[in-house]
């Protein structure tokens, strides 16, 4: 019974083989239905089925490996402008900061009388050379200070000519009749040079007589000797510092007087002696800082 019933089942199987894949092929001949279901034998029958229904989601699998970074792409569109925000409430005030370097401030200007040019080796430049003048040495009237008046004057409304209601300036010549301080052969009568100079960075000039030295902290620009009018002339001058290696004017070799300058004696009495000493001639320096 159970071999009848058997081959009843093998009957209908290759009935249904057939029909469902009629390119099948006798054994030994290759076909494609066959090896789509030979995993599908059981006990030698292939059964076609139809698929199961879909299972569930399995676990999320492990973490792969970080790639490579890529290239940078490139910057996206500038947004809107924000909102500006309230401001922030004042900060305490920082430290104080280390002083600052000095500044060069305002320069010292000073005449150096007796020569063309100024010594720019201690920072110092000419701003104009010129001639040594002033009120004639017998007038009782005009100016009382001696000027350095510059080599190419310029003019404004003018007239020719004294018109006599006028102050007077003129030339200035050294005065000398020793040879002390300075050698009467090479100066008397010839006119006195001079020149404006301007110190770059210093702020105050200060001419002291009786000094050849300058204070502490103080630059020494020249020296000299101190030189004013003849002390028996009716016009009266300042005293300034005469350059201790005078020059002269060319053409300057007339006895013209005008404004001349004379060397400066102590007289004792009210001016201490000592230190000071009767009819010595005193020295003379220019400073600044």
């Amino acid at each position: 019974m159970y071999s009848q019933t058997m081959a009843v089942l093998l009957v209908l199987s290759a009935l249904f083989l057939f029909s469902v894949c009629p390119g099948v092929k006798l054994e030994g001949e290759e076909g494609s239905c066959p090896k789509q279901m030979e995993n599908s034998n059981v006990n030698n029958i292939t059964v076609v089925t139809p698929p199961g229904p879909r299972g569930d989601t399995g676990p999320p699998g492990p973490r792969g490996v970080r790639g490579e970074k890529g290239e940078t792409g490139r910057p996206g569109k500038l947004g809107p402008h924000g909102v500006e925000g309230q401001n922030g409430e004042k900060g305490a005030p920082g430290p104080k900061g280390s002083q600052g370097a000095e500044g060069l401030g305002g320069g010292a200007v000073y005449i150096r009388w007796g020569r063309k040019s100024c010594d720019e080796g201690t920072g110092t430049v000419t701003v104009y050379s010129g001639f040594a003048g002033g009120a004639h040495y017998s007038n009782k009237g005009g100016g009382s200070n001696y000027q350095c008046l510059p080599e190419v004057p310029e003019w404004g409304r003018y007239e020719d000519g004294t018109q006599g209601w006028k102050s007077y300036m003129y030339g200035a010549e050294y005065g000398l009749n020793t040879d002390i301080p300075y050698d009467k052969a090479t100066l008397h009568d010839l006119d006195v040079p001079c020149a404006v100079c301007y110190s770059l960075s210093r702020r105050a000039q200060l001419m002291i007589p009786a000094r050849k030295t300058c204070p502490e902290g103080w630059t020494r620009e020249y020296g000299g000797y101190l030189m004013a009018a003849y002390h028996n002339h009716p016009g009266r001058t300042e005293f300034v510092c005469m350059d201790g290696e005078p020059e002269v004017l060319p053409g300057g070799e007339g006895d013209e007087n005008g404004a001349p300058f004379y060397p400066v004696e102590a007289r004792c009495g009210s001016l201490p002696c000592p230190p000071y000493v009767e009819g010595r001639e005193l020295t003379c320096v220019v400073c600044t800082k």
